[in-house]
C-alpha cells in the first residue's frame, strides 16, 4: 500500500484498538504481501499478535510472513467462530470475503481495510501535492526534484551506488533529493546526496507525484523507481526479473540510463570508532567476537522464531556474543540475544565492528553489504518475485554490491539444516 493509504490503516486499526474491538480477537489476515507485513508491524505496536496468514497458493503455505506462519483457510482452527477477526487488505477483497463467507464466517468478523480512491479525492492530492511544489521551488530555486517514494532502505542504497555517475552524466550540481523518513536520510547521507528533505508526512510523496500525473508540463519532477505502481501508465514491473532485468539492471538502465559498465560504488565510510566503542560497551558486546542477526522483512519470506532462537544458541555456545536488529515492539529481539538499535547511518562501521551479520534478505543486507565482516543472507527457495525468483532478483552477488557473502536458499521445515549451513558460512566450525 502507500504510505498515505498505510497512515489511513494507522489511524483505523488504533481506533479499533481503542474501542475494545480488537480485545479477545484470535486474528487472522489474508494474503501474504508487504502491506499484510505493514499491518503485522501496527499489531505488534499494540502487543497484538496474529495466530496465521491465509493464502490460497500453495507455494506460500507453511512458509512464514514476519514470522507468522502461512496456512490455507482450511487448516484454520474453527473458521466460523465469533472470536475470529480475519483482517483483509487487497483488491482482491470481495473474492477473499466471499471465500470466508462460504465458510461459515459472519460479515462482522470479516475487517476489510482496502479502500480505492475517487476522482475527487484524486484531484485534492494533485492540488496539494502542486503546493508542495511551489514550496520546494521558491526554497531551491527551478532545480529538478528528485522523489523517492518508498520506505525501503534497499532502493535509497542502489540510487547511492549510482548517484556520483548518474550526476556526471546528466551535468547535474543541483537538485532536490526528497525521502520518505529518518531512516532514508540516514541511508542517503552515506552517500555525496545534497539538499536532502524528509517529507514531513508520509502522504505528502504521493500528493507530489498525483500533481506531476496530472501536470507533468509544469513540473521538473523524477521519480528514483524502476516502475512506481502510483504511475498506472508505466509497465515496466511486469518486466521485472524476465531474461536478466533484476534489481541493479532495472535501475542502471530505466532509472539513472547508465551504459553497462557502470557499476554501484559502494560509500566512503566515516570515523565513527568513539560512538561504536560506547555502544559496544554499554551493550557487553565484543569487537570481532558479535553476530547481529537481522530477522526481519518487509518484502519476502522470513523464518519462524525457533529458528533464531536455535540459531543464536548455538553461536552462544561458540564464545560469540549475539545481538538482534531490533527496533521495538514491532521488531523484537529474538529471545537470548541482546536488543539493540543503530542509526543507518552507521550501520556498516557497526556490522564491521562486529565482524558477523546473518539476515534474512531484506534493504538493511544493501546497507551492509560493502562491509569486510562475515555475512550470511538467507532466501526462501519457494519465494517468487514477478517473473523469477526472489534470489535471482535480489541476490547480492547479481546485483554487484557483493562478492564475499554467502547467500543460502532455505527449504521450509529444514531448519536444523539451516543451522548448519549458516555457521559454514561465516566460518565456524561445527
Amino acid at each position: 500500500m502507500f504510505d498515505y493509504q498505510l497512515a489511513g490503516v494507522e489511524k483505523r486499526l488504533r481506533r479499533l484498538y481503542q474501542r475494545g474491538v480488537l480485545y479477545n480477537k484470535k486474528i487472522y489476515i489474508f494474503g501474504v504481501s508487504e502491506n499484510t507485513r505493514q499491518i503485522i508491524q501496527i499489531l505488534r505496536s499494540y502487543r497484538l499478535e496474529p495466530i496465521n496468514v491465509i493464502d490460497n497458493d500453495k507455494k506460500k503455505q507453511d512458509s512464514y510472513c514476519s514470522e507468522i506462519r502461512v496456512i490455507s483457510a482450511d487448516k484454520v482452527d474453527e473458521i466460523d467462530s465469533v472470536k475470529n477477526l480475519y483482517i483483509l487488505y487487497s483488491g482482491y477483497w470481495r473474492e477473499m470475503a466471499a471465500q470466508l463467507r462460504n465458510h461459515g464466517v459472519k460479515k462482522e468478523n470479516i475487517l476489510t481495510l482496502y479502500k480505492k480512491e475517487t476522482l475527487g479525492e484524486c484531484l485534492i492530492q494533485a492540488y496539494r501535492g502542486k503546493r508542495i511544489y511551489e514550496k520546494l521551488i521558491n526554497k531551491y530555486g527551478n532545480v529538478p526534484v528528485f522523489v523517492c517514494p518508498y520506505t525501503g532502505t534497499g532502493d535509497i542504497y542502489l540510487i547511492g551506488t549510482f548517484w556520483k555517475q548518474y550526476m556526471e552524466k546528466d551535468k547535474l550540481e543541483d537538485y532536490v533529493f526528497l525521502v520518505l523518513s529518518k531512516a532514508c536520510e540516514k541511508v542517503a547521507k552515506l552517500f555525496e546526496i545534497k539538499n536532502l528533505e524528509v517529507f514531513q508526512r508520509k502522504a505528502e510523496s504521493q500528493y507530489l507525484i498525483r500533481y506531476y500525473m496530472m501536470c507533468r508540463e509544469k513540473v521538473n519532477i523524477k521519480l528514483l523507481n524502476d516502475s512506481w505502481a502510483q504511475i498506472h501508465t508505466n509497465p515496466l514491473e511486469w518486466f521485472r526479473g524476465y531474461k536478466g532485468l533484476e534489481f541493479t539492471e532495472l535501475f542502471r538502465r530505466f532509472v539513472f540510463e547508465l551504459p553497462a559498465t557502470a557499476k554501484p560504488e559502494h560509500p566512503v565510510y566515516q570515523d565513527a570508532g568513539r560512538e561504536l566503542e560506547a555502544l559496544f560497551q554499554e551493550y557487553g558486546l565484543k569487537e570481532g567476537n558479535t553476530v547481529v542477526l537481522s530477522p526481519y522483512s518487509n518484502t519476502l519470506a522470513d523464518l519462524p522464531k525457533e529458528f533464531w532462537i536455535h540459531l543464536a544458541k548455538e553461536l552462544k555456545g561458540k564464545g560469540f556474543r549475539v545481538c538482534t536488529n531490533s527496533s521495538g515492539n514491532s521488531e523484537p529481539g529474538i529471545a537470548g540475544t541482546i536488543p539493540v538499535f543503530f542509526p543507518l547511518n552507521i550501520a556498516p562501521q557497526w556490522i564491521e565492528r562486529a565482524g558477523y551479520f546473518v539476515g534474512v534478505r531484506s534493504g538493511f543486507c544493501d546497507v551492509v553489504s560493502g562491509t569486510r565482516a562475515k555475512k550470511v543472507v538467507l532466501y526462501s527457495s519457494q519465494d517468487r518475485f514477478f517473473n523469477g525468483s526472489a534470489f535471482e532478483y535480489f541476490n547480492l552477488k547479481d546485483m554487484e554490491l557483493s562478492g564475499d557473502t554467502a547467500e543460502i536458499l532455505f527449504d521450509r521445515n529444514d531448519y536444523d539444516g539451516l543451522t548448519k549451513k549458516v555457521m559454514e558460512g561465516l566460518g565456524i566450525m561445527p
